[in-house]
């Protein structure tokens, strides 16, 4: 009995690990920028939050998504 290996089993597993650092990446990315970009009165909680999402990338980047104060100065320019 012959045991052929697919070779394109290893070359799938690489583009799922590839895409899953990118998808990371830009999750920890667009929350950095974020943070960064928001209330510029509280640079103080801006550095925690940020190392929040340094030691717990995807953990750290949802929290901040859920729990991040809301602008509400902006919200209200931008709809009028």
């Amino acid at each position: 009995m012959s045991t052929e290996v697919n070779p394109t089993l290893p070359l799938a597993f690489d583009l799922a690990w590839i895409g899953a650092v990118v998808l990371w990446l830009g999750l920890v990315a667009a929350a950095w920028v974020s943070i960064l970009r928001s209330n510029k009165a509280r640079r103080g909680s801006a550095f925690w939050w940020c190392l929040l999402v340094l030691l717990m990338p995807i953990t750290g980047a949802l929290i901040w998504f859920v729990a991040r104060p809301r602008n509400f100065d902006t919200d209200q320019r931008s709809s009028s």
